[in-house]
């Protein structure tokens, strides 16, 4: 099997410092390389996620979006790829699939795709709840992040996932956090330049607050996932309100029975310090300073207890590996994408 996978980047000028990474398309990318190894090819090649392509070129990826945590600097042998004569390729049927990572971003030889007789599948990894009009075209098969309303039967969910080395084998069983410093979208929280110190700072914390911007249209974040893989137990305010074909493979049931549990750590929190101003409510208050006489629940005697956390993370733990990895994502895209063309046969 011979895959094709069109990247965001220009054929001409694909090195930019400005935010050149797509985190979807980039995640595919790495599960698909690590499934399917040299028969995919990715074009312009996203020499970024290349460790020796990077030093090659003595970038710094910390310029990526999201400080080049997780994704990238993983892969090897940018230069053994044969990203030679693409366009003929694809008229001659050379590949099985063609994949565009970030379709919004580029749209590079769509037209000898869709003339071909290979299986075209587009990666939608947008913020927003809408739809490219592409996806009116039945030859093509549409993974769509942030999925609502689906009246089309070529489109199929997509989830943020993980590389499966980048996860953890087991909890911190003496963290030093209840809470995590790091408070989403409280930019001043976001300290960590280093992916090492980022990721032990979700180690020493038993819990981390999350939610859904109150501005955006989008649930999806790799934040989640990135606390659930090194042990850290999201307390996810709002999940409730998470359509059903979003987040599809985020353990949803089990973290909204977490939160049921557990959110009480949260009052002892003053909540201008955790929450958005767009989130603060009276209750938050009302809640905060019905336990301000209370003293405040250290982790030791949280631990001692509640000595089922160790469990819930390392359950978690054991999940992400499972369901949540690169690797999964890429099998889950061509199984599917695989179904769907027999079903049209």
């Amino acid at each position: 099997m011979k895959i094709l996978f069109i990247t965001q980047l220009s054929e001409t000028n694909n090195y930019n410092d400005n935010l050149i990474n797509d985190i979807i398309s980039d995640m595919t990318l790495h599960g698909l390389k690590e499934v399917h190894g040299d028969n995919l090819i990715d074009y312009p090649g996203a020499w970024y996620m290349y460790k020796d392509e990077v030093v090659k070129k003595n970038y710094d990826i910390k310029k990526l979006w999201g400080n080049g945590f997780t994704y990238y600097n993983l892969l090897d042998n940018y230069n053994s790829i044969d990203r030679s004569d693409i366009k003929n390729k694809i008229k001659k049927n050379y590949f099985e699939f063609i994949i565009y990572g970030a379709f919004e971003k580029s749209k590079l030889y769509f037209e000898e795709s869709l003339n071909s007789n290979s299986k075209i599948i587009i990666i939608d990894g947008r913020d927003t709840n809408q739809f490219n009009k592409i996806v009116e075209n039945n030859k093509i098969i549409y993974f769509k992040r942030e999925l609502t309303k689906n009246n089309f039967r070529n489109v199929f969910p997509i989830n943020v996932s993980i590389p499966s080395k980048k996860i953890k084998d087991h909890v911190n069983k003496n963290p030093n956090n209840l809470l995590a410093p790091l408070i989403p979208y409280r930019y001043k929280t976001y300290v960590y330049k280093d992916e090492n110190e980022y990721y032990q700072m979700w180690r020493d914390s038993l819990f981390g607050i999350t939610y859904k911007p109150p501005w955006g249209h989008w649930w999806e974040s790799v934040k989640y996932y990135e606390m659930m893989m090194n042990g850290c137990i999201p307390l996810f305010v709002g999940l409730k309100n998470c359509p059903e074909q979003t987040l599809t493979l985020f353990p949803k049931k089990n973290l909204l029975n977490i939160f049921n549990k557990y959110s009480w750590i949260l009052n002892q929190y003053f909540p201008s310090k955790i929450y958005r101003k767009e989130l603060l409510t009276y209750k938050n208050f009302a809640l905060y300073f019905k336990n301000v006489f209370k003293k405040k629940m250290n982790i030791k005697n949280f631990l001692d207890q509640n000595p089922d956390i160790i469990s819930i993370r390392s359950n978690l733990i054991n999940y992400t590996k499972e369901y949540l990895t690169t690797n999964y994502t890429a099998k889950y895209i061509i199984n599917t994408s695989q179904d769907f063309y027999n079903s049209k046969k």
